[in-house]
């Protein structure tokens, strides 16, 4: 709170009310309180694989990408991991 001379000053925000696999609002407080209805839902992220970045599962496509890779001891393993559907647009732009 902040003194007025001898008054006192409050600013409150309201958000919008989110419900558990809305899409994420712009803004930054926006964000945030959408943030805490998901993780309070149990909704966890997943890690695009092409741009890295963590997403809910309402922001990734159904579309995958497989890597191959060796583990530890040498055996080959497949990765798949989830694409965001901005990079899905990006690539289905490029004729992937």
């Amino acid at each position: 709170m902040k003194s007025v001379g001898s008054a006192r000053a409050a600013c409150v925000l309201v958000q919008a009310g989110y419900r558990p696999g809305d899409l994420p609002p712009d803004g930054y407080l926006a964000w945030h309180e959408w943030a805490d209805v998901q993780r309070k839902a149990g909704i966890k992220q997943a890690e695009c694989g092409q741009c890295g970045n963590w997403k809910t599962p309402q922001e990734l496509s159904g579309r995958t990408i497989t890597t191959a890779a060796k583990a530890r001891c040498g055996q080959a393993v497949t990765i798949a991991q989830p694409l965001c559907h901005d990079c899905e647009r990006h690539a289905q732009r490029r004729g992937l």
